[in-house]
């Protein structure tokens, strides 16, 4: 199973599969469309096999994944990068010690103060009812009982709580946003702890001078933490693909720290150096990636009128209520209100039903159906397929002919 970023979230795709198909289908040097814009990985395989792929992305996670993934800055300016946020002071300590102190415990055998790894909690209780550690005093590891200190540590951050929470708002809606009420909502999905670390990253990304390399490895390593510090992380890992914004009734909060250092590698060994452009920079016969920010039907005119589409691919997406409402807030905290505007229908929509996915699907397919020469390939990938799923893509394109 695909274990880089965001992987629980993004469609599961066998390496070789698009450029197989693209070697019998399409020239290389031509121009390929990408309407869906929701697998970098797909997007990156093509261009990578000579094709100039033009991806419409409406989602600004997906679309800051499939540039990152492409031109991914070294690992030496990620390691660079959690280093310049951990000297960065808090009150009398560094930020990197103040953070790791959250989640200190002590071990059951030696008793020395330790890192949790996890701490893992029961829905609707107030502190968790375990922590999982390794010692590095003793060798003891494993899920332990939570200690008293354990609970008073997790009542104490739960204390400010309230100000924070409402910090994490105002990243995403403004006070008298009609919409405020949909962001209180997803941000639930938050614990008190991990909502401060984040609050406190972000607020830390905003104010650090950092060249553009390294802002660009800071945030993707505060996407990862945005996604690890939400509660659908379910104890025993049941679900490993969510797809509803629901608390599971036992899950893992995680160590926040411990994720950001675990992120060092992960961007980069994704490396594909590929030409990454935004609409309309010219990009090169070689092949390579320009990204459109917004709809297909806002594009379709121009594209019909310079870009000759070889064919068709994308990974169809399954309608996914927790990755697209949580998008929505992960752009809110990483770049703004204003990165939110575009994509706020994610934020409103509480329910993605098999027929919303059959009527968006269709829209999909006619402005399609449209826009393409009556000879051009589609080859539309359904990686999670399920017998409603395939029903809602297939009535789709052929009722949009």
């Amino acid at each position: 199973m695909d274990t880089g970023p965001l992987s629980r979230f993004l469609p599961p795709l066998e390496e070789g599969v698009v450029s197989t198909w693209l070697s019998h289908h399409a020239p290389a040097g031509g121009w390929l469309l990408d309407p869906f814009g929701f697998s970098p990985r797909l997007a990156l395989e093509a261009a990578r096999s000579g094709h100039r792929v033009l991806v419409t992305a409406n989602n600004p996670i997906t679309r800051f994944l499939l540039e990152i993934f492409a031109n991914p800055p070294p690992e030496s300016e990620f390691i660079a990068a959690l280093a310049d946020l951990g000297a960065v002071k808090k009150g009398d300590e560094r930020l990197e010690n103040h953070l790791r102190s959250l989640y200190f415990t002590q071990c059951e055998k030696c008793e020395q103060q330790i890192e949790a790894q996890a701490f893992l909690w029961r829905r609707g209780e107030e502190a968790p009812y375990a922590r999982v550690y390794e010692c590095k005093h003793c060798g003891d590891s494993g899920e332990r009982t939570s200690t008293e200190g354990d609970l008073e540590r997790a009542r104490k951050i739960a204390d400010t709580d309230r100000l924070h929470r409402s910090r994490a708002f105002e990243r995403v809606v403004s006070l008298n946003d009609e919409d405020r009420v949909y962001a209180e909502e997803a941000i639930q999905h938050y614990l008190p702890r991990p909502l401060y670390v984040l609050t406190t990253i972000t607020n830390r990304l905003d104010s650090l001078n950092l060249s553009g390399n390294r802002k660009r490895a800071l945030t993707a390593l505060t996407l990862l933490t945005c996604d690890a510090g939400n509660t659908l992380w379910t104890h025993p890992a049941e679900r490993p693909r969510p797809k509803q914004l629901s608390t599971p009734n036992q899950f893992r909060e995680h160590n926040l720290w411990m994720m950001l250092e675990t992120g060092l590698g992960l961007f980069s060994s994704t490396g594909a150096d590929v030409p990454c452009v935004a609409w309309p920079n010219k990009l090169p016969e070689t092949g390579g990636i320009c990204m459109y920010e917004g709809r297909l039907r806002d594009l379709a005119h121009e594209v019909k009128k310079e870009i000759p589409i070889a064919a068709v691919i994308g990974s169809i997406p399954r309608p996914n209520q927790a990755f697209w409402t949580f998008s929505a807030l992960w752009a809110g905290w990483l770049w703004g209100r204003e990165a939110v505007e575009p994509y706020k229908n994610a934020l409103r929509r509480r329910r993605y039903d098999w027929a919303w996915s059959a009527t968006a699907l269709h829209a999909m397919f006619t402005h399609l159906n449209e826009l393409l020469a009556d000879d051009v390939p589609v080859f539309g990938l359904m990686p999670e397929a399920e017998p409603p799923f395939m029903t809602a893509a297939l009535t789709a394109a052929q009722t949009a002919g």
